[in-house]
């Protein structure tokens, strides 16, 4: 195996480890799509979803320092 064909092996195995980990079942309600990128080739390697629910309240508020 050449180099660049052994790194892009090592990436999809950790993409495909990434998602698996996070990845939830597709329920009804609001998703969020998780998409794992080489930076290198920009290439999209693995994608995922994880559900999430909208907090009751106002969705901004303002932080100072």
């Amino acid at each position: 195996m050449t180099t660049e064909i052994e790194r892009l092996t090592a990436a999809q195995a950790k993409a495909d480890e990434v998602i698996a980990t996070i990845a939830e079942p597709i329920d009804s309600g609001r998703l969020l799509r998780i998409a794992v990128t080489d930076v290198e080739t920009g290439q999209r390697l693995a994608t995922g979803f994880v559900n999430y629910l909208a907090a009751d309240g106002p969705t901004l508020r303002l932080v100072t320092s």
